[in-house]
């Protein structure tokens, strides 16, 4: 065996469960950093004494295998501390929505059954009588310094041994709740097992993610692409920052300070960093990659962020069910022998297998007729929490998830069409919200835009556009539609333009398409 070949297999992963990886990585590479932000970095021998300290916390507040773990704070190093403390002592860590209201997130927080929670004060707040109210909560800890009658985290942990409880799991139990989105009403609990996050490094061929890898998370850690890159990241043995603030200019502190090479953000964000002043004067060389992933990117940003950032690009497509899909390389990006393809996204992820059928038989659909997408992948969710309806509705017998999206393979590429929901019928013909949006997107005037229906007793509906001019434009209605016009078949195009300050947006940057059509007249 060769030096390297002997390297390798040092440090190739071992065991089942989360719980492993960072007890691999603390044996191999223990004085390499695995988490920074909020002011400090720890090495992964570090971090595995602080998750041993937590684990033993969790055992000695009666958590049983199985129970669940709450996190209730912005974007901490901690998440992922707390996320391997809870699988060595077995149970399952849920991460609740910070940015919901009080009543929503005391309710989100009475579905999860958690028994134990982490939470800044200042969100603690917010929740009134919700600790009286779920019984099951048996201790709440502080994650920063704030008024309150809980313990604090750090002086929680010091009182318990760095001692690995060692409890067993196997890699089929649940690990993970993840709240989705919340696009279409109520959230929904998707449960992942220690393999299905074991298997999403599968992504770490397209973005590139390795040993070497300083990998920036800023997209919330309750939502999928922020909470699971992460641990993709770990799981590679990469060094993990995690920030709470999104902005370009905190963008450009962290690349900076941390050397960082790969992000993953929502194409809302890039949007807002492609034309920063502050960014531009940042010292961004070292960032090799940057991913998109929770929307869809249209060609005119995918092309500045390509001329900002002067790295690759790579777009990731997926799901709370499902994590990830497919991947659209960034070769893909730059071909100017297929510029069609930097409308698709992408191909097929590692082990996943993806089929376009017809929603209503499951039969699938010819390459290049539109349908819904169905995904089986090893990354997927057991199922959602205490949901056997919702879940029977979701998961087919055989193992697919029914996305909900539309969407045609062409040469093995995945392209979109929108939520099949989403789909607007006029005088008979299907016009697909984000083909009118790209339109709008093209104008210099524009800076966001959203599609829905409209009711109208003449063609059924008719297309509605919500758009938001950039700052110091006077764009009107009728240059909007004759701007579309020139581009677009005409029952495509807006029949009403109106004019918003900003459209309403989820925590994953998703537009909030239930309440545009709410808002709209009826």
């Amino acid at each position: 065996m060769t030096t390297s070949e002997a390297k390798a297999t040092e440090t190739r992963l071992s065991g089942d469960t989360l719980a492993d990886v960072l007890r691999h990585w603390a044996r191999h590479t223990p004085q390499a950093l695995a988490l920074s932000g909020t002011g400090a970095s720890r090495t992964w021998l570090q971090t595995f004494e602080r998750a041993t300290r937590i684990a033993q916390g969790l055992l000695a507040a009666g958590v049983r295998p199985g129970e669940r773990v709450g996190y209730f704070a912005r974007n901490r190093p901690e998440y992922y501390e707390i996320a391997f403390a809870a699988a060595m002592a077995g149970a399952v860590l849920v991460a609740l929505n910070w940015r919901l209201s009080g009543p929503e997130a005391a309710s989100v927080l009475e579905h999860s059954e958690a028994v134990v929670l982490f939470a800044e004060p200042d969100l603690l707040e917010q929740l009134p009588g919700a600790e009286q109210a779920h019984t099951r909560t048996r201790l709440v800890v502080g994650l920063s310094a704030g008024p309150g009658p809980h313990p604090g985290y750090e002086p929680w942990l010091a009182r318990f041994p760095a001692i690995d409880p060692e409890r067993p799991a196997g890699p089929a139990d649940p690990v993970l709740q993840v709240y989705t989105s919340g696009t279409t009403g109520l959230p929904k609990a998707a449960l992942f097992s220690h393999s299905a996050i074991r298997a999403s490094t599968g992504i770490s061929g397209i973005t590139g993610v390795g040993r070497r890898s300083v990998l920036l998370i800023s997209i919330p850690v309750f939502h999928a692409a922020g909470g699971v890159m992460g641990l993709i990241g770990l799981s590679s043995g990469a060094h993990v920052v995690v920030s709470a603030d999104a902005s370009p200019e905190a963008f450009g502190r962290m690349v900076e300070r941390y050397r960082v090479t790969m992000t993953v953000v929502v194409p809302t964000v890039l949007h807002t960093m492609a034309g920063s002043a502050e960014l531009a004067r940042a010292e961004l060389s070292s960032l090799h990659t940057v991913a998109y992933a929770g929307a869809p990117m249209p060609p005119a940003l995918q092309r500045a962020c390509l001329a900002r950032f002067g790295c690759r690009l790579v777009q990731l497509y997926g799901s709370t069910e499902l994590i990830g899909v497919t991947g659209l390389a960034h070769e893909d990006h730059v071909d100017d022998r297929h510029p069609e393809r930097r409308g698709s996204v992408g191909k097929p992820l590692p082990g996943v297998t993806v089929r376009v059928v017809d929603p209503e038989s499951g039969i699938d659909r010819p390459e290049g007729v539109l349908g819904e997408v169905w995904a089986k992948a090893p990354t997927a969710m057991i199922g959602y929490w205490r949901a056997p309806e919702l879940t029977a509705e979701v998961l087919t017998g055989d193992g697919f998830v029914r996305t909900g999206d539309a969407g045609r393979l062409v040469d093995g590429y995945l392209y979109l069409g929108d939520r099949l929901r989403d789909m607007i019928i006029t005088g008979g013909e299907n016009v697909f919200p984000a083909e009118v949006e790209n339109v709008l997107l093209e104008h210099p005037a524009i800076m966001e835009a959203a599609v829905v229906g409209a009711p109208s007793p003449k063609w059924g509906e008719t297309v509605r556009a919500v758009v938001v001019r950039r700052p110091g434009s006077e764009v009107g209605a009728a240059e909007v539609v004759t701007f579309c016009r020139e581009r677009l078949a005409h029952y495509k195009c807006p029949a009403v333009v109106e004019f918003a300050g900003a459209l309403p947006r989820n925590a994953s940057g998703k537009v909030l398409r239930r309440l545009l059509r709410d808002s709209g007249p009826k």
